[in-house]
This record gives structure tokens, C-alpha cells and sequence, in this order.
């Protein structure tokens, strides 16, 4: 076990050497094989095993540059789509990981509905970059028109076009703005929190806090999150123990491809 995590480790440390050298994260032959690298590495290593990785030096220094560079990867490659798909919405079944976005929309889908205290009427999905295919799909599944947040004006941008090259302007609504900004969220009846909303602990604690202070009690808080060593492309999801507003009801780890796992919490009226 132990010259394996040796192993695991020394492929991290290089591809976040590799990450790290370029100038451009743009998708494109220099990125897109480390980031294919990396992807491979987080959903191949056992979980048994991920846990010595994750407690050596080395990664625990170099997780939280990984998950920024994933960020920053992520972003790029969104945007570019975005462009992509805005010129000509036939571009959108080239994208390469389309499936991935339909799996996870489904599971996400199937595990709101089970939760769900009745009618579903309004959604909020905050953080929803420049192509939005989550949102999209949520819409589509769950059958109500959702609200997208995002702090980059040109993400908002972007997405605003790619959903009216897509005929989704009647599903989708878009607005620049901080979380931690809007205190009327009491209409919501779910709320989904993207993964790189607050990419450290302190911030993402604060965006879970927020969302248990202003949203009604009943409502739902579904945070993507990551586990095992998809954690050095996402971070984790800790809801708060010691806030009575926001209670856990499922936690979700889907199979490859999909990276990202699934917190549901409900809020309730707390103390």
C-alpha cells in the first residue's frame, strides 16, 4: 500500500508540475491531456488508498493549487464552449463531456425529487458559469424555470447567449451577483450550490450559512461536492455541525465519470 500511494503521489506531484508550467489553461493539445491525467487519477485510485495519498505532505500542499488550477481549467474550458455553442447550437453535442452532465443532472434529479416536502416551484442555482448545461438540464428534468447567480459578469454573459442560441431564454434567467449579497432567498425552493462556489472551507461554510439564514424552512440545499481524491479537483462539502438551520438528509457518491458527489440538506426553523 505504501509504495503504491509512492506512486499515486509522484503522479500528482508531476501534473500539477505540468499544470503549473502553463501559460494558458485554454482547452487545447498542451492542457487537455494533464487535465485527462488528472481526471483519470482521481476516479481510478481506491478509496482506501486515496486516504494515504491524501495524508502525504506533498499532497496536502499541492491539493488546494490542484483544485485552483481545476477551477481556473474549468472556467476556460466552459468558456470556450460557451463561444462555441452561442455561434452555433449544433456544437453542443460535440462537446466532449455532455454525458457527464446528463448523469449528473439525473442523479441530482432523482435524489431532490425524493426529498422534495411538495411542489417544486422556484430554483437558484448559484454559481453557474459560462455554459450552462446543469441548469438546463435541472430545468428540463425537474419541469420549472430556474435562476442562475454568478459573480463573473462574463460568465453571466456568455451563458445568456449560449441559452438563447439553445431556445432555453423561457427556462433560464441570469443575473451578476454575490450569494452572500442576496438575503431574499425565502421564495426558493431549492438551492444549488456549484462546487467552486467558495473553494476554501471558511468560504464555503459562509455560503452554507447564508443559505440556512435566508432561505424558508422546508427548502432544499443541494452542494456539489467531492470525495476521495476527486477532492484535488473539487473541494469537499462539511455542512456546519454546530447550525441547527441546516440538516443533512443525503449524501451521494456517484460512479465514474461523474466527479462530483451530492449533499442535500433541508433548512428548518433552527433555534
Amino acid at each position: 500500500m505504501r509504495a503504491r500511494a509512492a506512486g499515486v503521489v509522484k503522479t500528482v506531484e508531476d501534473l500539477h508540475r505540468r499544470l503549473d508550467a502553463l501559460d494558458d489553461l485554454r482547452p487545447g493539445p498542451d492542457v487537455d491531456p494533464v487535465f485527462a491525467a488528472l481526471v483519470d487519477v482521481a476516479l481510478t485510485t481506491p478509496s482506501r488508498l486515496a486516504h494515504h495519498v491524501l495524508a502525504d505532505p506533498v499532497v496536502r500542499r499541492l491539493r488546494p493549487l490542484l483544485v485552483e488550477l481545476s477551477a481556473r481549467g474549468e472556467y476556460a474550458l466552459e468558456l470556450a464552449w460557451a463561444e462555441r455553442v452561442a455561434a452555433d447550437a449544433d456544437e453542443l453535442a460535440r462537446f466532449p463531456y455532455l454525458g457527464n452532465y446528463r448523469l449528473l443532472a439525473r442523479v441530482e434529479h432523482d435524489v431532490v425529487v425524493a426529498h422534495l416536502p411538495g411542489p417544486l416551484q422556484r430554483v437558484l442555482f448559484v454559481g453557474s458559469g459560462p455554459l450552462p448545461l446543469s441548469s438546463l438540464l435541472l430545468a428540463d428534468r425537474l419541469g420549472v424555470r430556474v435562476d442562475n447567480l454568478d459573480r463573473d459578469a462574463r460568465a453571466v454573459d456568455a451563458a445568456c447567449r449560449v441559452a438563447v442560441a439553445l431556445g432555453a431564454v423561457d427556462r433560464l434567467t441570469f443575473a451578476v451577483g454575490d450569494l452572500l449579497a442576496h438575503d431574499d432567498l425565502a421564495a426558493y425552493d431549492l438551492v444549488v450550490l456549484a462546487a467552486l462556489v467558495g473553494v476554501d472551507p471558511d468560504a464555503k461554510r459562509a455560503c452554507l450559512a447564508h443559505l440556512a439564514r435566508t432561505m424558508a424552512p422546508g427548502a432544499l440545499v443541494l452542494a456539489r461536492s467531492a470525495h476521495a481524491l476527486r477532492t484535488l479537483l473539487y473541494p469537499a462539502v462539511e455542512l456546519p455541525t454546530d447550525d441547527p438551520r441546516l440538516h443533512p438528509v443525503a449524501v451521494v457518491h456517484p460512479p465514474a465519470p461523474v466527479i462530483n458527489s451530492i449533499v442535500l440538506a433541508r433548512v428548518s426553523a433552527g433555534r
